[in-house]
């Protein structure tokens, strides 16, 4: 019997596709949004600010539902694991990489990240992977190698971003074929603040210690805009619904909704910042989605 609101034989349910969507668009946004905030806030500073937030929003959504905040012992273990992965790598190392580099390239090569759950999950959950899933991982290889090497623009600002920002995606992938792995009992909006507060920890520890006196002494209204963005869609609302999906669908096809959102990340940072895609990143993003869609395509046996 397939249980309410997991994917069956008729296809994805309604309700993952209308998350996938809105992630597609919001987190696209959040691209350019970024950038635009690490003008002025140290990286540090932004995300601790922008965690800690979010887990207060998202512990006041579960105590306002009546759901309880305690996470049973035993799982306390896996909580850790994927707070680092999905939450301080991730948005450390994005965050220090979008600042090194186009906002919309940094999407494209972020968004490798259901490759890697792929390959992850095929660890963890004992899935086969087939020779259509090492073709998909060729094709991503060959997008990622052409954002490093096929143009001069990607590396005018050093690889150092672009490392970061692949070294990220390998964390959130492995991070969420973690989740998957796991098997929280606690509910999603729970999960979610716990992995928010837990990932902010290290990164308020550093903000607190060091970061902060890199803070300009006035900030202007966008940055600071962006900032309230973070703390409050993608903080609460996009990361919510995206383990909600997790939670809903098998690893690969949780993914599949992120091959969007480097796309609207690459129309968001030309609308804001008048940037222009060139060959090479239509090239890349090509082999990216094709890579992405052939893991994300695999014949159900």
């Amino acid at each position: 019997m397939v249980k309410p609101g997991s994917p069956d034989n008729t296809g994805i349910p309604a309700f993952a596709v209308f998350l996938l969507a809105m992630l597609a668009l919001l987190w696209g946004l959040n691209w350019p949004v970024m950038k635009l905030s690490l003008a002025e806030y140290p990286p540090f500073v932004f995300r601790a600010v922008a965690g800690l937030s979010a887990a207060v929003g998202l512990f006041t959504l579960a105590r306002a539902r009546g759901l309880p905040l305690r996470v049973p012992r035993c799982e306390w273990k896996g909580l850790l694991i994927v707070s680092v992965l999905n939450m301080s790598i991730w948005n450390i190392a994005v965050l220090y990489g979008v600042d090194l580099m186009e906002s919309g390239r940094a999407a494209i090569l972020a968004y490798t990240m259901p490759l890697w759950a792929s390959l992850t999950g095929a660890w963890l959950v004992k899935e086969r992977l087939s020779i259509r899933s090492m073709l998909a991982l060729g094709l991503g290889l060959v997008g990622m190698g052409l954002l490093f090497f096929g143009d001069e623009r990607a590396l005018s600002g050093g690889p150092l971003g672009p490392a970061l920002v692949l070294f990220a995606a390998v964390a959130w992938g492995s991070g969420t074929a973690a989740v998957k792995y796991f098997g929280f009992s606690i509910p999603v909006t729970v999960l979610t603040g716990w992995q928010q507060l837990l990932g902010a920890v290290p990164i308020a520890l550093i903000a607190g210690l060091w970061d902060y006196q890199h803070m300009p002494e006035s900030v202007s209204l966008w940055p600071t805009m962006g900032l309230v963005y973070n703390m409050t869609v993608t903080g609460i609302f996009c990361y919510w619904a995206y383990f909600n999906v997790v939670r809903m669908l098998p690893v690969v096809v949780s993914t599949v909704g992120t091959l969007m959102v480097p796309v609207m990340g690459v129309v968001f940072d030309a609308m804001i910042f008048g940037t222009v895609p060139g060959l090479v990143d239509y090239a890349a993003l090509a082999a990216v989605v094709s890579a992405v869609f052939l893991v994300m395509t695999r014949q159900a046996r």
